[in-house]
């Protein structure tokens, strides 16, 4: 008897953002959709492709009448200020062709760590004259009030079933930056004791590695460490704030993303987006 072994080709797709609240600006913004008042925003979603070289389109959407606010490289449709984004075959390769450009062209105009993002070890996206190892877009999220915790003008709002997902509570005390660990039922009425010294940034970035272990290989959560740790920081310094890992359901509510490749393969989608929001205004 002879058993035929049939390898199916496969595609991981990889992505990470941070969702975090912005100075509200209503410049630019079509007339028939308007920012949620707490301005949040979902803000530096980088995707990467690993795996067998293959052409994909890819379209992400924005329900509840959210709507993007950056892309790179540029869509085929949709776009900023519309409420989806479509690339039509994006080329992957494991290196660019010839007379291929490194580089969106409109990224001179953009103030982004895109070399830090280039250092990922990824399948290369290639245009009609340009090539990459990442895709990019921010979002104004159409529904917020899907998040599992916000604070909005010190109330805070707490969804069921989310009790025991993790939680960084990052603050300062006299300059000096202080962290706990807790699960969002623990901080649904105050902070609970037990905050402590953070000596090291590194103190955080385990933390953070914990949820993403699995979902990111490390050279992107070192892309996404690098690209926001001065920013947790610096946050810290002025209020009391959360940061927690975004559910996949309500990560679909917010963004949802579709590859769809042009041969049968298998497409793996993994998505790891966090909350960094003001807890507490000191």
């Amino acid at each position: 008897m002879i058993t035929l072994i049939i390898l199916v080709a496969g595609l991981q797709v990889h992505e990470w953002g941070v969702i975090t609240q912005t100075p509200l600006s209503l410049s630019g913004a079509i007339p028939e959709i308007q920012p949620w008042e707490n301005e949040l925003e979902d803000k530096a979603p980088v995707v990467y492709f690993h795996g067998d070289p293959c052409t994909v389109t890819v379209r992400i959407s924005f329900p509840g009448m959210g709507y993007a606010s950056e892309v790179l490289p540029a869509p085929d449709e949709g776009g900023v200020n519309s409420t989806y984004i479509l690339w039509n075959d994006l080329e992957l390769t494991e290196s660019p062709g010839s007379g291929l450009t490194e580089g969106w062209r409109n990224q001179e105009n953009l103030n982004f760590p895109i070399p830090v993002w280039r250092q990922v070890d990824a399948l290369c996206i290639a245009t009609s004259d340009r090539y990459d190892h990442f895709i990019y877009y921010e979002c104004i999220p159409g529904r917020p009030g899907d998040l599992p915790f916000i604070s909005e003008s010190g109330n805070h709002s707490f969804r069921m079933p989310y009790g025991e997902i993790p939680c960084v509570i990052l603050t300062s005390v006299d300059g000096i930056p202080m962290y706990g660990t807790f699960t969002l039922a623990d901080i649904v009425t105050d902070i609970p004791k037990g905050l402590q010294f953070l000596d090291e940034p590194i103190q955080l970035r385990r933390e953070l590695w914990q949820w993403a272990e699995g979902v990111l290989n490390e050279d992107e959560f070192d892309s996404f460490w690098n690209t926001w740790e001065s920013q947790f920081l610096s946050d810290s310094e002025t209020d009391v704030m959360i940061i927690y890992r975004v559910p996949e359901e309500i990560l679909e509510q917010i963004a949802t993303m579709e590859v769809i490749p042009d041969t049968q393969i298998e497409i793996d989608i993994n998505r790891f987006i966090i909350a960094e929001l003001p807890y507490r205004t000191l």
